[in-house]
């Protein structure tokens, strides 16, 4: 219900105060009828007429006021109705929103539960299908890793076979080339053929082939490159100032080492075919019992022959291999300086030279091209230069694809500079040997035969056997007769490493003069080749001779 106060017109509030006094009378005359009930009138007839008629009308406005009255109270309850339908309508709304909202959150409950009843085959077939293309990737990738393997097995058969099919065309070629049955193919050719399966075979770049086959023959290269594919035996230098080989051998065979002697030529060298435990890390190599070094390496100190109480030099010291083999055989008399432009290299060098127990080294620091300035006269001088390590490649085998010509003349550049300093670093009388680890020709005997155009000295005799003669000739190159005194090492001849080693002897202080360089230079050692070549130009200068005697007799 409403909570308005109901409004009245003035017309229906004068009809309820008649109505109001005409009930007030009625009361009246009822109780005065009833006490005279006897006693009437005509007057009072007329009156009660009147009064009749009085109360029609009043009746009569008593009716329209209680109809107006009804119909105000039909309106004020329509009104107070339309109010209270509106109120209960919002209280409606209200209920039926909130009904609504129960409803919606109820049909949305229903919906979502049949949603997911009709999603859930759908996420099982998602499901199904995730499952199975999880299983196609596995079977695809297993089929891959199959098919992977299967290709690199062929791959490997093939590669197998093509190696064995190239290896096959070289020892063609080389047979055809040693037969002179050349064919339809011209020499050139089939040496260009036989570089280019060379380079597949064994990995080389064509600029180092190229060189090396102008130094062999073909089946001597074949050889020499199957030799520098091998690996190398191990071999360990003893140092005799703390122990005896003897002593050592006995030790290192008790701890599982099998062992025998390099050779004749040497009393301190060991090589090593088996072992039980890492030779570089025994408690005699860490107390300095021995070395481990290449067995070509002892050759030029062998060479070099120091003797006791001299003072030495060895331009290219580190890692002190070579240092600490020349203090051994001067027994730690005299003095050594050991010289290396590296600071890096030099902790090497003090390593191995505190552990073998050297007490006469000095090490010094300087670059060996400017080391005269520093020093000289000493009465022997060892330069085991920087090289390209070509005779080392079992060791390192990224030099075949990385060493080209243009690096063997860099180090061929220094290498003579080196050695002008080293013979310049030399006593008179002197002795300097000069040595790499390398078979190119342009970083050895085409250093020697610079120095000895360059300086006064001469090629001596090492007075070791180990190793083939120096080259007296290369391409379109000759070099002094006495080149032969040299010593190459060839891997697939002595199973050592490539090495060159010489040694010279210094004549006089100073650089040689142009007139002197156009002399010809007599070699020490005469072979009977070159005996019979001298008899021979003798013979024609004398027949030259005597021709001109007869002209000048005759005019």
């Amino acid at each position: 219900m409403s909570n308005k106060k109901a409004q009245f017109s003035k017309q229906t509030l004068q009809l309820a105060q008649k109505y109001a006094k005409q009930l007030m009378q009625k009361d009246v005359i009822e109780l005065k009828s009833d006490d005279d009930n006897d006693i009437k009138s005509d007057d009072e007839e007329l009156n009660i007429e009147d009064e009749q008629n009085e109360q029609n009308s009043g009746q009569q406005e008593d009716e329209q006021f209680e109809e107006q009255q009804d119909q105000e109270d039909e309106n004020n309850v329509d009104e107070e109705q339309e109010n209270d339908d509106d109120q209960d309508g919002e209280q409606d709304q209200e209920d039926d929103e909130q009904n609504g909202d129960e409803e919606d959150e109820e049909e949305n409950q229903d919906e979502q539960e049949i949603v997911e009843q009709k999603e859930e085959p759908k996420k099982q077939k998602k499901i199904k299908i995730q499952q199975q293309q999880v299983e196609e990737e596995q079977e695809n990738e297993q089929n891959d890793q199959e098919s992977y393997q299967e290709e690199e097995q062929q791959n490997d058969q093939l590669f197998e076979t093509d190696l064995n099919a190239i290896m096959n065309r070289i020892n063609k070629i080389i047979e055809i080339l040693k037969q002179k049955e050349y064919g339809k193919f011209s020499r050139e050719e089939l040496l260009n053929e036989l570089k280019k399966h060379l380079c597949t075979y064994y990995g080389y770049n064509s600029d180092l082939m190229s060189h090396f086959s102008s130094m062999f023959k073909p089946a001597e290269l074949v050889a020499f490159l199957d030799a520098n594919d091998a690996p190398r035996p191990i071999t360990i230098r003893v140092n005799t100032l703390r122990t005896r080989r003897k002593e050592l051998a006995q030790t290192l065979v008790q701890r599982g080492v099998n062992l025998d002697s390099v050779g004749d030529w040497t009393k301190v060298g060991l090589v090593i075919f088996e072992s039980k435990v890492p030779i570089g890390a025994t408690p005699e190599y860490l107390s300095g019992h021995y070395m481990l070094q290449s067995a070509s390496s002892f050759l030029p100190v062998l060479a070099l022959a120091p003797q006791m109480n001299e003072r030495i030099l060895d331009m290219a010291a580190a890692p002190g291999g070579k240092t600490t083999y020349i203090a051994q055989l001067m027994k730690n008399s005299g003095v050594i300086f050991a010289n290396d432009t590296s600071k890096d290299r030099e902790k090497a060098l003090f390593y191995n030279l505190q552990r073998m127990g050297v007490t006469n080294c000095i090490v010094t620091n300087y670059d060996g091209r400017k080391f005269p300035k520093v020093m000289k006269n000493f009465d022997r001088v060892l330069l085991d230069a920087p090289c390209t390590g070509l005779g080392i490649i079992s060791k390192d085998p990224s030099i075949k694809a990385q060493k080209q010509m243009r690096d063997i003349l860099k180090h061929s550049h220094l290498q003579k500079e080196l050695i002008l300093s080293a013979i310049d670093c030399c006593k008179k009388g002197g002795i300097i040997v000069y040595s790499t680890c390398s078979v190119s020709v342009h970083e050895n005997e085409v250093v020697l035969q610079y120095a000895l155009n360059n300086r006064h000295v001469k090629l001596i005799d090492t007075g070791l056997e180990v190793g083939n003669p120096g080259l007296l000739k290369f391409d379109d190159k000759k070099f002094h007769p006495s080149m032969n005194l040299a010593k190459r090492i060839y891997p697939h001849v002595h199973n050592m490493d490539g090495f060159f080693y010489a040694k010279l002897k210094k004549i006089n202080h100073g650089p040689i003069k142009e007139e002197v360089k156009n002399e010809p230079q007599k070699p020490l050692v005469m072979t009977k080749k070159m005996k019979r070549k001298e008899k021979q130009m003798e013979k024609l200068r004398q027949g030259e001779a005597r021709k001109q005697q007869q002209q000048q007799q005759q005019q």
